[in-house]
């Protein structure tokens, strides 16, 4: 049950940072984000997170991320701790 939590909490780290990303690229003066390969990868990283919960993206991923740590320490701590 650990790895769950684990990579629940990767995959929305993923989802968060590669949000955080396209959003400051796309403030940059000077950047055309349909001819910014790294925006688009960017987006293409977000499109499913963006699909499943819309415009409330980032605050749902926020509170999984929240949930999913709040398990995986909850399960650590009944392991006797995580390496």
């Amino acid at each position: 049950m650990l790895w769950v939590a684990t990579s629940l909490k990767l995959v929305c780290e993923v989802a968060l940072m590669a949000a955080l990303g396209r959003a400051v690229l796309r403030r940059l003066p000077g950047v055309d984000a349909a001819a910014n390969p790294f925006v688009r990868l960017l987006d293409w990283l977000v499109r499913p997170a963006e699909q499943l919960a819309g415009r409330a993206m980032v605050p749902a991923l926020l509170g999984l991320w929240l949930l999913a740590t709040a398990a995986k320490i909850s399960l650590c701590l009944g392991q006797g701790g995580c390496r």
